[in-house]
């Protein structure tokens, strides 16, 4: 006979879970009774859930009499409590044989029931196609409650199947005929802010919440830029004459100012142009940047063709030494919007004067032409006196910006992110990819961009250091190795990102200045100083250095794979790797930063970029900083100030005031 004393103490405690569970889904009585099962438990019983679970009725009737004789009477409600427990152990074994995915879950459950099709969709109220869909794994139920009646019909215990769905859901939301410029963001808001602000599918909301979460989406597109409501109207009548429709001599000539400006001091190329007399610009102009200024080339070729009606043969770059036509081509875009409650002038203009400027400085005057930089110097500074509306580049994030905690809301929707990944592969950290082809895809692809987001909110670096990031598989392994020629590398551990000096964009500036083109510059996903390095989400604590080690093992070659890479240099986000799929995948989830609750209104798909602005603010916000802000970002304190933290007049004032109780220690 055994008693209290010799149960061992994980004995003693599942116990105790067992009684909590009988006492909350009957009463307190049948949880107290059946605490008095450690009074006959036999010496032999080290797991409590499988040996209840292996209990006949016979054998629960022997405890309750051998109880009795312990006790010296009986207790009316102990046989009942035991066979409470016996039902809970035995759905727990259930749950625990079931297969990983709902599909693979429905399929065993309607074999162990013997239950057909056509019967199941009779009992669950449910069209036969449809659990046809969901057997297959081709759809997903889009309703908890649908879910709760297959349980029921399939005799499962709560939660059997409805564990083995996205807790996110993955429901239809008929956005596609909606006004909407990113019907992908609309459809992510819903589904998430569903959940995250009333704890249901969409599916499940009342046509009043429905609403209110379609009305709120409503309202965000109505918040425009002048800069957005300039590119409407200009789209509207679009003039530009892309780059493929360049008569060849245009092209071939644009090509050599290529190849004249963007070739790197000290290089091969650079060195046999020198040589052979070519003319070349005194410092190296980056590919964006070059694709920024062929982008102005294309809007004035395109006038000058389809409104000025010059021939394609005509063009070149000598028609920028006609400032008349130059001129023309300004009065000409500033009247577009003449008849508009819009900006005539904006960065755009005033960027475009600059690049003639600097043509007939460079490379027109390299090339002999007839150029005058004084008269280009006069037109633009007839532009300046004239006012440029300066339209900031976070306009999609300035709900966010002006609030105390800009960054909070990040964060938070980067949990909301995390939350729906491990709906979709169980545990992060031991991912179960679903094997239906579409759930597959969409549980990877959340999962890379998860650890992206979070890569660019704790290194906040510019884009290209993410679309453009490669792993060397030659150097890449389980334990510690150096980026080769990738961009990954690990020591002691911990992974680290690592990028060239020449990898910068403003590798000349002083920031820099220390190093050589080719040094290393780290960012460690493991700093325990780093304060987003982790986070708790729903009472669990995951680190980005251990989601990106999942990432890199598991997530990671299943991408590469889908989208059919090879080589030993990859892609360390394929599907994310060029500038358009960064920025499309980032508006994306941006949706999950707009489902946070309480969220300022009208938080629009915001870019890659406007990430560095989000925790550029915070960190001036919560320091009162510049130069803080300015380290984390890699750049000057200037460029900070003009450029990236949204710190406006009164932030600082009642940050001064803040810093200074602070200071005072509170004293009066």
């Amino acid at each position: 006979m055994t008693t209290t004393k010799a149960i061992s103490p994980e004995l003693l405690k599942a116990v105790e879970e067992l009684a909590r569970q009988i006492a909350e889904a009957t009463n307190k009585a049948y949880g107290s009774h059946f605490r008095q099962i450690v009074k006959v438990l036999p010496p032999e019983v080290s797991d409590l859930y499988a040996w209840l679970a292996a209990l006949d009725d016979s054998a629960v009737e022997g405890l309750a009499k051998r109880l009795r004789a312990v006790e010296g009477s009986p207790r009316p409600h102990f046989t009942a409590a035991v066979k409470k427990a016996r039902a809970i152990a035995l759905q727990r074994r259930t749950l625990a044989e079931m297969p990983p995915t709902f599909a693979e879950a429905l399929r065993w459950a309607m074999e162990r029931k013997g239950v057909s099709i056509s019967q199941l969709a009779k009992q669950a109220g449910v069209s036969e196609a449809s659990v046809r869909s969901w057997r297959t794994g081709r759809f997903l139920p889009r309703s908890r409650t649908l879910v709760t009646k297959l349980e029921e019909a399939l005799d499962l215990p709560e939660g059997a199947l409805s564990g083995r769905l996205p807790r996110w859901g993955l429901p239809k939301i008929g956005v596609e005929g909606k006004d909407t410029p990113y019907p992908e963001f609309t459809r992510t808001f819903l589904r998430v802010a569903a959940l995250a602000r009333y704890g249901r599918p969409w599916e499940d909301l009342s046509s009043n919440d429905q609403e209110a979460l379609l009305r709120e989406d409503d309202d965000r597109w109505k918040r425009l830029s002048n800069r957005q409501k300039r590119v409407r109207k200009a789209t509207q009548k679009p003039f530009s004459l892309s780059f493929k429709e360049w008569p060849l001599g245009a092209r071939a000539e644009w090509e050599r100012y290529e190849s004249y400006a963007s070739s790197a001091s000290g290089s091969l190329k650079r060195v046999q142009a020198a040589l052979a007399g070519a003319p070349l610009a005194p410092t190296s102009v980056r590919r964006q940047t070059l694709g920024r200024e062929r982008g102005f080339i294309e809007q004035f070729y395109g006038y000058c063709h389809n409104v000025r009606g010059l021939a394609k043969s005509t063009l070149g770059l000598d028609l920028l030494t006609d400032l008349g036509l130059v001129h023309s081509y300004l009065e000409w875009r500033v009247n577009r919007y003449k008849d508009e409650d819009l900006p005539p002038i904006t960065r755009s203009e005033y960027m475009f004067i600059a690049l003639v400027k600097k043509l007939h400085r460079g490379y027109l005057r390299a090339l002999g032409l007839g150029v005058d930089p004084d008269g280009v110097k006069e037109l633009e500074r007839k532009l300046k006196i004239a006012g440029i509306d300066v339209t900031d580049g976070y306009h999609a994030v300035e709900p966010l910006l002006e609030t105390r905690e800009p960054l909070r809301w990040v964060l938070d929707g980067i949990r909301f992110m995390l939350r729906d990944a491990a709906g979709r592969v169980g545990d992060l950290l031991a991912p179960q990819i679903p094997t239906a082809k579409s759930e597959a895809g969409e549980a990877l692809a959340l999962y890379r961009d998860v650890v992206l987001f979070w890569l660019m909110v704790a290194h906040p670096l510019r884009a290209r250091h993410f679309y453009e990031a490669y792993l060397d598989t030659n150097e890449f392994r389980d334990g510690d190795f150096t980026p080769g020629r990738g961009h990954v590398g690990r020591a002691g551990g911990g992974y680290y990102l690592a990028y060239r000096k020449s990898e910068f964009k403003n590798a000349r500036s002083q920031v820099f200045q220390s190093l050589q083109e080719h040094d290393l510059v780290t960012f460690p996903l493991d700093d325990p100083e780093h304060p987003f390095v982790t986070l708790e989400v729903e009472g669990r604590s995951y680190s980005l250095n251990g989601l990106f080690h999942v990432y890199l093992h598991q997530i990671h070659p299943h991408l590469v794979k889908r989208f059919g890479r090879t080589g030993p240099l990859l892609p360390l986000f394929p599907g994310a790797d060029t500038k358009l799929r960064l920025a499309r995948i980032v508006r994306r989830r941006a949706a999950y930063v707009a489902a946070v609750p309480n969220v300022p209104r009208g938080l629009l798909p915001f870019g890659p970029h406007s990430i560095r602005h989000v925790v550029a603010t915070d960190i001036v916000k919560q320091t009162g900083s510049f130069e803080t802000a300015a380290n984390v970002l890699l750049d000057s304190v200037d460029m900070v100030v003009r450029h990236y933290a949204r710190f406006a007049p009164r932030d600082r004032y009642s940050h001064g005031w803040r810093v200074y109780a602070r200071a005072r220690g509170g004293e009066r």
